[in-house]
């Protein structure tokens, strides 16, 4: 009797679902539907084959148990396991969520999608209502009347027309996906070049006084020099469209810094460094460190084998990083790729309206764009 209540007890406990046991399902079909849960397969499988058809690696997940943390944490943990360039979406009993490292879809499109997902009295309807918001689908019925196939018109002209119409849509995703990663890049590249446009502004403020009270003349010009250098390549960023624009705009960065150097070493006593060279012509890819390179003393910034050993008050200390990252763009441009970047220069991107979160940059080798996540409560 007790093997019995031992057998009935084990039958009645639920274990929630982990992406582990998920992910043999998304790599083979593109969805995951736990057992129990209350979806139709064919409104999840045609889901994911028209997110697919756009052109984007979409993954599809609804849970029968809500997960701890969430929908979005499920979608998070989830892309851990799934290549670059993939979109996860968690349908859960209470939650909705989603997670994102791709180049078609922005975290915005997401996360509009998943809001009004939100409304869905049932999963069908919660993954439905994502679906066509998130390509754009027309209400049944809102569409264009029917063609007329009634008057024999031949195979073969169907069959020619529909080849068209097929290589005319892979043109366009192709061509809009570009789009996507090279506006993704422009972006990140600005929000670096933001950042040090602000460390280059605290450093003016923090000279001011000193120079004013300073009584020599090549401290005051190469300050002023520094100043509207930092003018010029603020306006300049705010302008830019290209890559090689934003070459110039981190030129301009590193002579604004060298000019406050000089000011700051002539102040100090000090001989001036020399002035930095304008980068080669040709992109490259940035050779590895050396393993035996030294940590760097905090308040110095290294460059090279003429080190100018700056104030530990300063904030500016040239755009190394930034024109790395802009060389290795160039050349995988050059080499037709056209990924984009994650981790490695910068910080994180917030999201809207505390419905996503995201990413940074990515390291010059990796593929596709920030990574964002977002969701929130069923209303249906």
């Amino acid at each position: 009797m007790k093997r019995v209540a031992s057998a009935v007890a084990a039958l009645l406990i639920v274990v929630a679902a982990t992406p582990q046991d998920a992910i043999s399902d998304l790599e083979a079909n593109g969805y995951y539907i736990e057992p129990g849960a209350n979806v139709s397969e064919a409104v999840v499988s045609d889901a994911v084959s028209d997110g697919r058809n756009e052109g984007g690696r979409l993954y599809l997940v609804v849970l029968a148990e809500e997960p701890a943390g969430g929908a979005t944490t499920f979608s998070d943990s989830t892309l851990d396991l799934l290549p670059i360039d993939s979109y996860v979406v968690t349908v859960a009993p209470e939650t909705v969520g989603f997670a994102e490292n791709g180049d078609l879809w922005t975290a915005e499109q997401m996360s509009d999608a998943i809001d009004v997902s939100l409304d869905g009295g049932s999963d069908d309807e919660v993954v439905q209502l994502f679906i066509d918001t998130l390509i754009g689908e027309t209400a049944p019925g809102d569409g264009p009347d029917e063609p007329d196939t009634s008057s024999g018109i031949p195979w073969g002209w169907i069959l020619l027309l529909g080849g068209g119409g097929f290589l005319a849509w892979w043109y366009f995703s192709n061509q809009r996906q570009s789009k996507h990663a090279a506006e993704r890049r422009m972006a990140e590249v600005k929000t670096l070049a933001k950042e040090k446009l602000d460390e280059v502004a605290n450093d003016i403020l923090e000279m001011e006084d000193e120079v004013s009270a300073s009584d020599n003349t090549e401290v005051k010009q190469h300050y002023q020099n520094a100043a509207a250098m930092y003018s010029r390549a603020m306006e300049d960023t705010d302008g830019a469209a290209t890559l090689p624009e934003m070459m110039k705009v981190s030129e301009q960065l590193d002579l604004a810094i060298w000019e406050l150097d000089c000011a700051e070493a002539l102040l100090d006593g000090k001989e001036k460094p020399p002035k930095p060279e304008p980068p080669k012509p040709e992109p490259v890819m940035p050779p590895p460190p050396p393993p035996e390179a030294a940590t760097p003393v905090p308040g110095t910034v290294q460059q090279g084998p003429s080190d100018f050993d700056r104030r530990p008050q300063r904030q500016s200390g040239g755009s190394n990083d930034m024109m790395t990252m802009l060389l290795t763009m160039m050349a995988m441009r050059g080499m037709g790729r056209g990924g984009g970047f994650g981790g490695g220069f910068g910080g994180g991107f917030g999201g809207g309206a505390g419905r996503s979160s995201g990413g940074g940059f990515r390291s010059p080798m990796g593929g596709g764009g920030g990574r964002s996540r977002g969701g929130g409560r069923r209303r249906g």
